[in-house]
């Protein structure tokens, strides 16, 4: 049985997912950052559209 997380594309986009997640995160939890992250996804139908990432920084 194929359910939607199996599917080539959200596999790929899965994928992209991590590697998103991973670079916010090695951005941001770090000294001396101060602001917010956030990634954000569209999914329609079950199947990842597309990834957002944003990061706002707190000049101090």
């Amino acid at each position: 049985m194929i359910t939607q997380s199996t599917t080539p594309t959200n596999h790929h986009k899965i994928v992209q997912l991590r590697a998103t997640l991973a670079e916010v995160l090695g951005e941001t939890l770090r000294r001396g950052f101060y602001g917010r992250a956030s990634v954000e996804l569209q999914v329609q139908d079950g199947t990842i559209q597309d990834i957002r990432r944003r990061i706002e920084r707190i000049e101090r």
